[in-house]
């Protein structure tokens, strides 16, 4: 009896030790989802047998198989290239042979996550990747030429580097017509960008590009930023590249007041989804930068609302193309490393604070809101003595560097980032721009603009600062 109820205790326990492993197991599969790719393109043609794998923030690459060779039909029809499953979550990029893609990627269970892929001319097209039943269909009407596609371009940044369609590859832009002697529309379309810049997530790319080749050269765009606290990217060039530029929209190169204001609406494959015409509605009110330009005539326009259309309309549009998919703030992973001198001569790297909160402030010294915010956070870092604030000046003079840390009496190290390699390192597109650090190296989120202690306060929690 003894014997017999040791075998059921026995036969007992390894039920138990079988049913705790499988569970066990349960727990730890990734639950998957479903995921078809398929491709289309404008003129049939045909795609070699490539290998295929999706980028997740969280995982790094999965490789989920080769397709086969495949002649790729013209839109709207398509050709089903690969199926398989994935864990669930965001993928962020697909990477076809050799060709790195940016997506936007969601598998969830029980769904099936299509995926469209453009392929021409043998390959895949810098941003032809649509995921969802809506973007697929959005994809194939822009491919069967419903919808018109951004012309190429090649301008000059605030920073005299080279901007083009490859630039904008996988963001939704929002871009307006502007020049920095207009004093009647476009100080009111930077306010409306103000504005834009709080709401939308970072990679939404806002820019602003000149029609006054001859006056606005790189550093009065970049001084013009500066000054009214514009952090996003300002195009100019020759009077060719830009008539070039604007003959699409209607708009001539002018440096006086009278000229066509338009608001443009890109979405992230490339194409032109909507445009506002005549100056916004920014609330009855702008900065004082800002206010300080207007013409009597643009204090009217202020007053009187515009023309009808702002922030909320150009929202609304940017809701139906996908832009406020991610929150303005969010976690990137690890924080790219970087090497730099202090002012001082001394070698600083992230790497030195490798178990300690770290806030990177990227600045310079032509840029007035990076000179408000900078007493903030320097107190901000006294009354937290177990975080560190660097205080990167970008792309800016030593010598005038040294003056502004001299005057603001600045006890934080300040490192020096000449040619701007760590700002791109960070995919700094206007200043400030504050990134926030976990002790363990990886980012919790970022800021872009002039920050205050409401701002701070819960990323400071979130670092454990």
């Amino acid at each position: 009896m003894n014997g017999r109820r040791g075998l059921y205790t026995v036969a007992g326990a390894s039920l138990l030790l079988i049913v705790g492993v499988s569970f066990v197991r349960l727990l730890i599969t990734p639950v998957a989802g479903d995921v078809a790719v398929m491709v289309a393109a404008r003129q049939p043609n045909n795609l070699e047998s490539t290998e295929l794998a999706l980028h997740s923030s969280v995982s790094g690459w999965r490789d989920v198989g080769r397709t086969t060779s495949i002649w790729v039909p013209a839109a709207p029809s398509t050709k089903l290239a690969l199926e398989f499953r994935l864990p669930v979550g965001g993928y962020d990029q697909v990477r076809m042979g050799k060709e790195i893609l940016p997506a936007r990627i969601n598998v969830a269970r029980s769904i099936l996550t299509v995926v469209l892929i453009v392929v021409e001319g043998g390959k895949p097209t810098p941003n032809g990747v649509y995921s969802g039943s809506d973007n697929v269909s959005l994809g194939l009407n822009e491919l069967a030429g419903n919808l018109k596609p951004m012309p190429a371009f090649a301008l000059v940044d605030q920073f005299g580097r080279t901007f083009s369609n490859q630039s904008i590859a996988g963001h939704d832009v929002v871009l307006a017509a502007f020049h920095t002697k207009c004093r009647e529309s476009c100080p009111l379309v930077t306010g409306l960008l103000l504005g834009l810049r709080q709401k939308l997530p970072t990679t939404t790319e806002l820019i602003e590009v000149t029609t006054d080749p001859d006056g606005d050269t790189p550093a009065v765009l970049k001084a013009y930023a500066g000054n009214v606290g514009a952090s996003w990217t300002f195009l100019t060039g020759d009077r060719e590249s830009l008539a070039a530029f604007w003959r699409p929209f209607g708009v001539e190169l002018s440096s006086t007041d009278i000229h066509r204001s338009v608001l443009v609406l890109i979405d992230a494959h490339g194409y032109i989804r909507s445009y506002f015409l005549g100056a916004p509605d920014v609330g009855g009110s702008l900065p004082a930068p800002l206010q300080q330009q207007l013409s009597s005539q643009g204090r009217q326009l202020v007053a009187n609302r515009g023309d009808g259309w702002g922030q909320a309309q150009v929202l609304d549009v940017i809701r139906t193309i996908g832009g406020l998919a991610s929150p303005s703030s969010f976690g990137e992973g690890q924080a790219p490393g970087f090497t730099l001198k202090t002012l001082a001569g001394k070698i600083v790297s992230l790497s030195d604070y490798i178990g300690r909160p770290v806030i990177i402030n990227f600045w310079a010294t032509y840029c007035a809101p990076c000179r408000r915010e900078m007493p903030m956070l320097e107190n901000i870092a006294k009354n937290h003595s177990g975080m560190t604030l660097l205080l990167v000046d970008e792309r800016d003079d030593a010598g005038s560097a040294g003056s502004f840390v001299a005057a603001l009496h600045l006890a934080s190290t300040v490192i020096f980032d000449g040619d701007g390699r760590v700002g791109d390192l960070y995919a700094v597109s206007g200043l400030p721009t504050t990134v926030f650090v976990r002790a363990d190296g990886s980012v919790e989120g970022r800021y872009v603009g002039e920050t205050n202690q409401q701002i701070i306060a819960p990323h400071l929690a979130a670092i454990g600062a």
